[in-house]
């Protein structure tokens, strides 16, 4: 049985710090979320440097960041990283580049107010698609390496 013992990690990028405070606080209650280490980054810059450094699964992201577009963060991104679930974050008068981010690979989005329990679906959705994930590129790793010995007679 293959256990991982790495959390997964959940990263909500916005500028406005007491969004990210609430969507942590009510997803750590949330019995799915319970181990979960939750990051944050304010802007652009830290975003690039902690999807880097941390790796996390799931990005909650938000398209204005006063550095750089959220979907120009997306984009470069899932070049590198192509498993991990972007929900973006939008005001109402976003919808139109929510809708675009959707075409640069994010899963989902949310708009602001946030409607907590449905960020609790989302999110829950993103974190079964990023297990699937894991357990495919397992799989795929097993069978490449019994493919291997497999060839050595």
């Amino acid at each position: 049985m293959a256990t991982s013992t790495a959390k997964l990690k959940i990263m909500i990028v916005d500028d406005e710090a007491e969004i990210a405070r609430s969507v942590i606080r009510y997803l750590r209650f949330q019995p799915a979320f319970g181990e979960v280490v939750f990051l944050e980054a304010g802007s652009f810059a830290e975003a690039m440097e902690k999807i880097e450094t941390e790796t996390p699964a799931i990005i909650l992201q938000d398209i204005n960041l006063p550095d750089g577009n959220g979907l120009q963060y997306i984009k470069q991104a899932r070049r590198k990283y192509p498993m991990v679930q972007f929900v973006v974050i939008t005001g109402a008068s976003d919808l139109d580049r929510a809708m675009e981010a959707l075409s640069y690979g994010a899963v989902d989005y949310l708009k602001k107010p946030l409607d907590m329990e449905l960020l609790g679906r989302v999110v829950q959705e993103a974190k079964d698609r990023s297990d699937r994930w894991g357990e495919l590129l397992w799989e795929e790793y097993m069978a490449g390496e019994s493919g291997v010995e497999g060839e050595a007679g």
